[in-house]
């Protein structure tokens, strides 16, 4: 890969707010906030894994397609997309000790029973490397902005059919692959990343990590056994399948509309400093309570995130206001902020109808929806 900064043509004013901007003020800025508060995760995840787990629940004695129902249902999409952004935490700061008994806890209670393990987010931290954000080497990305519309369409039509992929990825290739080499490679190449990029090629586990994949490929293929064994004996109805079904599908779907208003999307393929890099991502502060239905766990100030990835979630409101107090109203920072959803979504479209007008696409690649920031960026 070619070692230049991205060819985004910035216009002139946002060229001279990235020139003067200095990572190291902000970071200054910050002080005090990077330590994670571990009684604040516990907390709010299990909080929401209880509203999850009992709205849930509730879909059945009330109806599912009743007014009452209807709701129960849609609150425990959110409460289980809340529980499900928590996976981004942890791929930031699973170096930490501290997060040791949280990655565990979070992976028992959730990331099995969902079928997605922490493992499958290792990739994550590639979307933060200056060298390898926004290029073919990150799961997480792709020049929307510089491809078809219809990639983003499809972007928010292939979550659809995510349910299918937890049981066939660990109910019936991850057996196979324990006796059979290729399929082995072809499991950790293809099937072991959240990512948007099926071009992504992922990586074997490390001597260090292979026991561990292991046990967690197991668990999730006895979980799978189990819910099978007990949809066969009548001990879970088949509609509470169909219902996870729906649930999964829904919360991908709302990711996926998150992971279009994330960023710009702006990239050429090639590495980008770590200003390009939060230019290149979106801050909503607007409308705090809906963006954390929409983008939990801060991700709605995703720019922030991009800025300082040490940051713990539950210190970005602290942290995006001091920014705003401290920096100069022309801030390249305060450049990121987009006034919503449909604001940043509308721009996305723009920009990619603006290339396809000009004839300057990019070639177009296989995108897949997932259930993380990304989750989770």
């Amino acid at each position: 890969m070619a070692e230049r900064a991205a060819d985004i043509p910035w216009a002139p004013e946002i060229q001279q707010a990235m020139r003067d901007f200095s990572v190291q003020q902000a970071h200054r800025a910050l002080g005090g906030l990077f330590k994670p508060r571990m009684s604040v995760y516990w907390a709010d995840f299990l909080c929401s894994y209880a509203v999850a787990v009992a709205s849930f629940w509730a879909v059945g004695p009330l109806g599912g397609f009743t007014p009452a129902g209807t709701l129960a249902f849609l609150v425990s999409v959110f409460a289980v997309f809340r529980c499900f952004a928590f996976i981004h935490e942890i791929a930031h700061f699973r170096a930490k000790k501290s997060f040791n008994r949280f990655r565990a806890g979070w992976n028992i209670l959730f990331g099995i029973p969902m079928l997605v393990p922490v493992f499958m987010y290792d990739c994550h931290g590639e979307h933060h490397n200056r060298r390898l954000y926004g290029t073919g080497q990150d799961a997480e990305y792709l020049p929307l902005a510089r491809m078809s519309p219809w990639t983003s369409i499809q972007l928010l039509v292939l979550p659809l059919v995510l349910p299918l992929f937890g049981p066939y990825r660990f109910g019936v290739v991850t057996p196979v692959s324990w006796f059979v080499p290729r399929v082995r490679r072809y499991l950790y190449r293809n099937l072991s990343s959240l990512k948007i990029d099926l071009d992504y090629a992922g990586r074997q586990p490390r001597d260090d990590e292979r026991l561990n994949w292991r046990l967690q490929e197991a668990a999730c293929l006895v979980w799978i056994a189990a819910v099978i064994t007990a949809a066969a004996t009548g001990v879970i109805a088949a509609g509470r399948i169909g219902q996870w079904c729906a649930l999964f599908a829904t919360v991908a779907v709302i990711n996926s509309v998150r992971l279009l208003a994330a960023h710009r999307y702006l990239g050429d393929e090639e590495e980008m400093s770590v200003v390009e890099q939060m230019m290149d991502t979106v801050n909503h502060p607007r409308h705090r309570l809906l963006g954390e239905l929409w983008a939990p766990v801060g991700l709605r100030l995703h720019a922030l995130h991009h800025l300082m990835p040490g940051l713990p979630y539950h210190n970005y409101q602290t942290a995006h206001e001091r920014l705003v107090a401290e920096l100069p109203t022309d801030s390249a920072y305060r450049l990121t902020e987009s006034p919503g959803l449909i604001a940043s979504l509308r721009r996305l479209a723009q920009e990619s109808r603006s290339h396809q007008k000009a004839g300057t696409l990019l070639p177009a690649r296989s995108p897949s929806a997932t259930v993380k920031e990304g989750v989770t960026r």
